[in-house]
């Protein structure tokens, strides 16, 4: 509730108010060499780029993002596991050795950086008994995520009947995924190493996902590629100086290198569309109330502080004041009166609250008498 002296229970809100342009000079995204892409923010849940983001398309390893969330429902890390003779299936692989004994975060490792789909088929079998099983949970679990695009025939990946997914059911997976702290910590990780078959040795792993190397705000998400889905990934990158974080899905580019030099290129034109500028100043009166009890007196009030908010470049910026009509003497400078909202297309960027920029002192007998006398009279 705002401070008791303010008269009216139902503070108004006033219409909205052109406040700038966003400065700054915007040009269309970059066109990705690519069958179906995505490119949000997810904190607004602006579409900055899109072609076919709906389409349910092959996903090739992006898959193993599901895998993990589910194996880490289901499993400890530190649960030794016994890699199955089924394990080897071929394509990609974390080097696992049939029979021998590994822990359950060595094979999220194996499953996130190297993508094996060895490691794949062995978190599955243990954390449900039988892929088959595991596949059934990991569709469960898109269902319940509103993942309406996406269908799981296995947890590793490879082409399959009826495998599919879209490049907005992937970003919402990757979004999933990253609550997990072990697998945002692993995904972000261009290299590492577990120790060899039953501890002997060393296997280290390199990811496929280039876009590590080569964009430092990059930080995960999965890439993959298979014959149908072509070359896959599911990025994620963080600007802190504008306080902004991006996801991109992308489905078929050509070639390893085309998804890292594509997926940069549409990354950074995304953060460039942002700014973040001091919106307002406290100098900026931004109106005045009526004081109840001191006719012909009017308070004016501002901002009290500068604001400083993430927009999107081009577009107008509004404020919209929540602030009653009438307020009550005695005011003190300084006083809270009220709120402040800024918006873009819709979209609240930030608000502050608005506080009286002088004092205005208790009524005087004749300001009462006054008052009361203009009350009743029409």
């Amino acid at each position: 509730m705002l401070p008791g002296r303010l008269t009216l229970a139902l503070a108004l809100a006033l219409a909205l108010l052109p406040v700038a342009m966003a400065s700054g000079q915007t040009s269309p995204p970059p066109e990705p060499r690519a069958t179906a892409y995505l490119l949000v923010n997810p904190d607004t849940d602006e579409v900055l780029a899109a072609k076919a983001p709906d389409r349910a398309v092959p996903m090739a390893s992006l898959t193993k993002m599901m895998t993990a969330i589910v194996a880490r429902d289901r499993t400890e890390l530190d649960e030794q596991v016994t890699v199955p003779e089924s394990a080897a299936i071929g394509g990609s692989t974390a080097e696992l050795v049939p029979g021998e004994t590994i822990s359950v975060e060595d094979l999220m490792t194996g499953l996130l950086v190297a993508s094996g789909n060895d490691a794949a088929l062995t978190l599955a079998e243990h954390a449900a008994g039988s892929e088959d099983r595991f596949v059934a949970i990991m569709n469960r679990r898109a269902r319940a995520l509103g993942l309406s695009k996406t269908r799981f025939s296995n947890p590793h990946g490879l082409d399959e009947p009826g495998h599919v997914s879209s490049p907005r059911d992937l970003i919402a997976l990757a979004e999933a995924a990253l609550e997990d702290p072990l697998i945002e910590q692993t995904v972000a990780e261009r290299r590492a190493s577990i120790p060899g078959p039953d501890g002997v040795g060393t296997r280290s792993y390199e990811s496929k996902n280039l876009l590590l190397d080569i964009d430092e705000e990059a930080d995960g998400v999965k890439t993959g590629m298979t014959d149908e889905a072509g070359f896959t990934i599911v990025a994620h990158a963080t600007r802190p100086r504008i306080e902004t974080e991006l996801y991109l899905a992308m489905i078929g580019s050509p070639g390893e290198q085309e998804r890292a030099v594509d997926s940069a290129a549409l990354l950074d034109w995304g953060f460039a569309q942002y700014s973040r500028p001091v919106v307002v100043g406290p100098p900026d009166v931004l109106g005045e109330a009526d004081v109840l009890e001191r006719p012909g007196t009017e308070v004016e009030y501002a901002a009290a502080k500068p604001l400083p908010a993430t927009i999107r470049l081009g577009e107008p910026l509004s404020q919209r004041l929540i602030v009653p009509a009438q307020v009550s003497a005695p005011v003190d400078e300084g006083e809270e009166l009220g709120e402040v909202v800024y918006e873009q297309d819709g979209r609240e960027v930030g608000r502050v609250a608005l506080v009286a920029t002088e004092s205005v002192g208790e009524p005087s007998v004749w300001d009462r008498v006054r008052g009361a006398w203009e009350r009743v009279t029409p």
